[in-house]
């Protein structure tokens, strides 16, 4: 298996083609260049971890690439010549007016600020050119894996509810009181079609883990989120740059956040699957202001990899995250 490391030609800062070249233009991505040009780092963590023990980071951008997107993108990299395709999901796309009724629905709720992170800071305003500190990975072994899946199996849940529900009660001690409120994106591919794969094919549901959440009330709101059609309401949304382009959307932007007080999310939290014969990888969603804490899963050759990131708005002790990761490996040790 050839190493990030020994493949300096993957510099994601430097190799991306300008979107003028590109078959299409990804639509979702832009809103990703208006987040870039309030001074984010819209760079996706993603870790290739060798057998030594170390890591090897890469960051494909979010401007040109969806989560699924990116890691397939630095996949083909790593592995020239090999045929990597992106995961698709079943189904076709609903009518016309069953989108409308989703985003009807999406645009009648009341805007109620995310729960704010002990120690962020509202008024942080700074820039950043690159990924922070702040961040834990964990690496479970197969046998780990494997009793999670069963425990997962024997609630009637998938793994994914499990992660979030445990995740939930880890963050807990974390938050102020408020929303609890997770952003989970979902793979929009299959349904949807366009010009490149890796492009931004995602919509996003909205996931909230009350105190006295149960792992099957996690799984019960994603069932429900997905029956309403959430991810299409988003994804539609998303697809707003199409109608009033770039300047538009940075309009929408600054509208939207200014009614959910900078605070739409607690963070992310996405799960890439289940990959074979690629080595060991972690990844991470990206972090910024508007949604300041990321959360990845991933699972490869059968072993389970979890990784935490903080944007620098939350002026915490440097390590919380990785008392945050403890907290939740223990909670997952003990479900297993």
């Amino acid at each position: 298996m050839t190493s990030i490391a020994a493949r300096p030609e993957l510099n994601f800062a430097a190799a991306e083609p300008p979107l003028a070249n590109r078959a299409g233009i990804d639509w979702s991505g832009l809103w990703f260049r208006i987040v870039e040009r309030e001074g984010e780092f819209v760079g996706m963590r993603g870790g290739q971890r060798r057998e030594d023990g170390r890591i090897d980071w890469v960051y494909p951008s979010h401007a040109h690439y969806d989560g699924l997107g990116g890691f397939v993108h630095v996949l083909r990299g790593a592995f020239p010549g090999r045929v990597i395709e992106v995961p698709e999901r079943p189904g076709r796309a609903p009518s016309r007016m069953q989108r409308l009724a989703a985003v009807l629905h999406m645009v009648a709720q009341k805007p109620v600020p995310a729960a704010a992170w002990k120690g962020y800071d509202p008024a942080w305003s700074g820039r950043r050119s690159g990924a922070g500190n702040e961040f834990a990975t964990r690496f479970l072994d197969a046998d780990a894996t494997r009793r999670l899946n069963e425990v997962a199996r024997a609630n009637g849940v998938s793994l994914n509810s499990l992660l979030m529900w445990t995740l939930a009660k880890a963050t807990r001690p974390e938050l102020e009181k408020g929303r609890r409120l997770w952003m989970m994106p979902v793979n929009m591919r299959g349904p949807v079609k366009v010009a490149r794969d890796t492009a931004n094919q995602t919509g996003y549901l909205q996931i909230e883990a009350a105190d006295d959440a149960s792992i099957a009330d996690v799984q019960d709101q994603l069932k429900k989120a997905l029956r309403r059609r959430d991810h299409w309401a988003s994804w539609t949304f998303l697809n707003l740059s199409r109608l009033i382009g770039l300047a538009g959307i940075n309009q929408v932007f600054k509208v939207q956040m200014k009614r959910f007080q900078n605070r739409p999310f607690v963070g992310s939290f996405s799960n890439l699957g289940s990959w074979k014969g690629v080595g060991q990888w972690c990844v991470c969603p990206l972090v910024t202001k508007t949604s300041p804490v990321g959360v990845g899963a991933i699972v490869c050759d059968g072993r389970l990899a979890i990784t935490i990131e903080a944007h620098a708005c939350v002026k915490r002790e440097a390590g919380w995250t990785q008392t945050v990761m403890d907290r939740w490996a223990a909670l997952l040790q003990s479900a297993a």
